[in-house]
């Protein structure tokens, strides 16, 4: 019979998230970028720095090293994402994207221009820490119930990527602070560093891998998904 549909096709907010296997790429070449980093700053700790080009490109936490850009851009890369995830949304749902888009310009942004540092240099640790914890604990709840009350397609896993994101720059800034508080050893400040940097690029990668997971495609003619 003409005209019969043979089977439901599932809807593009039902169907599966892809695989996101492409940040495999960008996850290599931030694990080797680190863990050069991590040499750097440890020889720096216990001999004498290498040439002074590799240092300070390499540095950890200096303002315009290549860890610090890379954990930016890959910030930067989840709000590129999210972009394409408005595109293919509709309704409610292309703010709740939009949202998500914000935030990883604003990481971006923040960890490029060090905004944390100056934050805390102005307005005192404990009173960055507080506001952090503060926007965390009253935004991520709201972006959460929002996105599942408006049936967004990858809200709770945005969701939870995005929790990860803030406890990683949030804590382990603070794991930092106490070994700096609690030891000399430039060794322990320097593994210390390089486990709260790190720590945050991982997080940014799992961030970028939800997202490119779970935003929604656009359908072309023919209920095909680009």
């Amino acid at each position: 019979m003409t005209g019969e549909v043979s089977g439901a096709r599932p809807s593009p907010r039902d169907a599966p998230p892809r695989p996101a296997r492409w940040v495999l790429a960008p996850a290599a070449v931030g694990g080797l970028l680190f863990s050069l980093g991590l040499l750097v700053e440890v020889r720096c700790a216990v001999d004498r720095c290498p040439a002074a080009g590799w240092s300070r490109f390499l540095a950890l936490d200096a303002p315009g090293a290549l860890p610090r850009l890379f954990t930016a851009a890959v910030f930067l890369a989840v709000g590129s994402t999210a972009a394409l995830a408005v595109a293919g949304s509709a309704g409610r749902a292309r703010w709740w994207w939009a949202v998500v888009l914000g935030v990883g310009v604003v990481l971006g942004t923040a960890k490029a221009a060090s905004a944390s540092s100056a934050a805390e240099q102005s307005g005192g640790r404990y009173t960055t820490l507080a506001v952090g914890v503060l926007l965390s604990a009253v935004g991520l709840p709201l972006l959460w119930r929002a996105g599942r009350r408006w049936a967004v397609r990858g809200a709770t896993p945005v969701t939870l990527a995005l929790t990860g994101c803030a406890v990683a720059v949030l804590g382990l800034d603070q794991v930092t602070a106490l070994v700096r508080w609690t030891t000399s050893s430039p060794v322990a400040l320097a593994v210390a560093t390089g486990v709260e940097e790190g720590g945050e690029a991982v997080a940014a990668l799992l961030l970028l891998a939800a997202t490119s997971a779970w935003r929604p495609r656009r359908v072309r003619r023919g209920g095909r998904q680009s």
